[in-house]
């Protein structure tokens, strides 16, 4: 496997904590646990979420996307409680790259199962959270799976840590989050401010992520070499990065890397709206996060507070 690529993986042969040690099997956990300690990303084929699953969230995003910003703004996240980051974030209203003193050009949605309000726009749409929620649900099973092989793959004490400290993904009090993004167009007349990006470098903040992305494309991947590789979408594929409490949890050694949406360059591509969905995986809000390898190379901390110390940086 190059490790300077991002590698497209088959998950067909993942079989629930069967004690499966079968050749496949073990190919898979070696695969997995390869990349997300070189590269952080993966490419998942036959990874079980039906394509007419993953179209209808997009679509239904698109009607939300597509409403006035007065009434999008009636579902904007309470972002100033620092507890979560639950509804609409307007464009601008997120500055990922700390660095950068501007908002990213995007708009979003975010469903966090801690949220206890749980607002959504059911007047105008009344089929979102229907959809939603099974996307959710359908995102939350996959991710488990992924967990379990990466728990495996680094032959821990207890190969079932990350299972065991995830159950609340389903309904408990966990922070993680589906997240619709839209980038609209870029007119040619509009004042792109200096660094500004689509989104700005960051790495993500959690367990591990799950992106769906359009065919517009336009995300970018850090390398082990610092070179940037475009992370193109390949239908029927999830792409799949490791968050930063992970790598903490790991002692670094599942690795959390950098990546971005560029803003666009030409006049084609600046009239090209983008679409992605993206599941950022956080453990039990009340999990103890230390490391794995019985080390002390970072202090233990709760999930939940590490989240809030970030959402106050990006928000």
């Amino acid at each position: 496997m190059d490790s300077e690529k991002i590698p497209v993986i088959d998950f067909s042969s993942y079989c629930r904590i069967s004690g499966d040690s079968s050749e496949t099997r073990l190919r898979l956990v070696d695969e997995v646990h390869q990349a997300l300690t070189t590269i952080g990303f993966i490419y998942l084929k036959n990874h079980g979420i039906a394509s007419d699953h993953i179209e209808k969230m997009f679509k239904v995003s698109r009607k939300f996307f597509s409403l006035s910003n007065d009434i999008k703004m009636k579902y904007a996240a309470d972002v100033a409680q620092r507890e979560n980051d639950h509804g609409f974030v307007q464009t601008e209203g997120e500055r990922v790259d700390t660095s950068i003193p501007h908002g990213d050009l995007k708009e979003s949605f975010n469903y966090v199962n801690s949220d206890k309000q749980k607002t959504m726009p059911d007047e105008e749409l009344p089929e979102f959270r229907e959809i939603l929620l099974d996307f959710y649900k359908q995102c939350t099973e996959l991710s488990l799976k992924i967990l379990d092989i990466m728990g495996q793959g680094l032959y821990m004490d207890d190969p079932g840590l990350f299972l065991k400290t995830h159950t609340g993904m389903d309904g408990g009090d966990n922070d993680t989050t589906l997240r619709t993004l839209y980038y609209p167009s870029i007119p040619e007349n509009l004042a792109i401010k200096e660094g500004q990006q689509r989104c700005g470098i960051h790495t993500d903040y959690g367990s591990l992520t799950l992106l769906f992305q359009d065919t517009t494309g336009g995300l970018e991947v850090m390398n082990r070499s610092g070179e940037w590789v475009s992370a193109t979408p390949i239908e029927n594929t999830v792409l799949v990065n490791i968050g930063d409490l992970m790598q903490r949890w790991t002692s670094d050694t599942l690795k959390s890397t950098k990546h971005r949406v560029l803003m666009p360059k030409t006049k084609e591509t600046k009239s090209k709206e983008r679409q992605s969905l993206v599941f950022f995986v956080f453990p039990d809000r009340e999990t103890v996060v230390k490391c794995t390898d019985n080390s002390d190379k970072y202090p233990p901390i709760k999930s939940m507070d590490y989240l809030k110390q970030l959402l106050a940086a990006t928000y």
